[in-house]
């Protein structure tokens, strides 16, 4: 779990430094998807039957998630480099955009547990739903620690 939040909070706050660098971005990423997924799957403990039904359903919610989480990243960028300007100009805005950013992550959890409930089980819903909320709660308090404030 640590190696992945170091990982997320690394391409969080090099996002807006390396942004040219997109190949390298993306490849982060996709290191990150794959440990994630791993940590889910471990959480999860599902049988072959669940597994081949759930799965599907998963990778649909990181691509919904993954749009979330770019929009959290620029969010941040943005954060860091009008923070140290007199006077943000854009603070009711950026104020606005993280409160809609937590309403989505939340809306899209309760979306995907409703599907999960119905293609595999309660167990594995409330399951992905706890371990999906501890996952990126953990990375938002990483994000914090590692954000240069001063």
């Amino acid at each position: 779990m640590k190696k992945i939040i170091s990982t997320v909070a690394f391409v969080c706050l090099m996002t807006g430094i390396y942004a040219q660098q997109h190949t390298e971005i993306e490849l982060i990423r996709s290191a990150y998807k794959l440990e994630k997924k791993s940590i889910v799957s471990e959480f999860m403990q599902l049988n072959n039957e669940d597994a081949a039904k759930f799965w599907p359903i998963y990778e649909k919610y990181e691509t919904e998630r993954s749009a979330i989480g770019d929009r959290r990243v620029k969010l941040i960028t943005d954060y860091v480099n009008e923070r140290h300007k007199a006077g943000v100009k854009n603070s009711d805005e950026m104020v606005k955009e993280s409160a809609d950013i937590q309403r989505k992550e939340v809306d899209l959890r309760e979306k995907y547990y409703k599907q999960v409930k119905t293609a595999v089980s309660l167990t594995a819903a409330l399951d992905f739903f706890q371990i999906e909320d501890a996952i990126a709660t953990t990375i938002k308090m990483k994000l914090w620690e590692e954000m240069p404030l001063h």
